[in-house]
């Protein structure tokens, strides 16, 4: 009884060295996104080449959407942050900049893409 009570002692005191994984990336700082804006770059990257397209749509569908509120509330009126952008140039960028940037979010990289289209637009 005395070697069961010392062993589960030491197996609570002691951390477990066998059961830590690999380290998980941490998300860079910046501001507080949701949806798809929080995940890595890597994430953009994974999710193209899966099977299931449901997460590069969800991707896809969260930059048209960030799109539209900088649209709604930084634009001023009459301004399309987007005007003659086509969605296949709009997953074009963002391929080539989570490609070459990993671990950026995927906020990080829309971000970009939006300075890009207002600097196409000369603003």
């Amino acid at each position: 009884m005395k070697t069961v009570a010392a062993l589960l002692i030491l197996a609570v005191t002691v951390p477990a060295r066998a059961q830590t994984s690999a380290p998980v990336p941490a998300v860079p700082a910046g501001p507080n996104t949701y949806g798809a804006g929080h995940k890595l770059c890597s994430d953009w990257v994974a999710a193209e080449t899966k099977p299931d397209q449901s997460d590069y749509y969800a991707n896809r569908f969260w930059v048209a959407g960030f799109m539209s509120a900088y649209n709604i509330y930084v634009s001023p009126p009459g301004f399309d942050v987007g005007k003659g952008t086509t969605p296949t140039e709009m997953k074009t960028f963002m391929h080539t900049r989570c490609a070459t940037r990993p671990t950026d979010t995927i906020a990080m990289a829309a971000t970009a893409f939006i300075a890009n289209l207002k600097a196409r637009q000369g603003r």
